[in-house]
């Protein structure tokens, strides 16, 4: 298991949300799902408003574009 939070971790989470919800959602549209729900929940989280929150944006965002660009 990747590092939590890591970009391995998120694209990992990307493709299992994507695979659970393939028929409901499109890939994009699952993709932004997941996306807006790690964002609100990183924004809402008390503990972390710092530069870890900002870590765990970053690396949310590389593991969407990366995944997003698979085939």
């Amino acid at each position: 298991m990747s590092e939590a939070f890591s970009v391995p971790y998120f694209k990992e989470n990307f493709r299992q949300f994507i695979e659970k919800n393939k028929d409901v959602f499109t890939k994009t549209h699952a993709m932004n799902a997941y996306y807006r729900s790690i964002v609100g929940t990183l924004i809402n989280d008390n503990l972390n408003k710092n530069s870890e929150t900002v870590r765990r944006i970053r690396n949310l965002e590389t593991a969407y574009i990366e995944v997003k660009n698979e085939k």
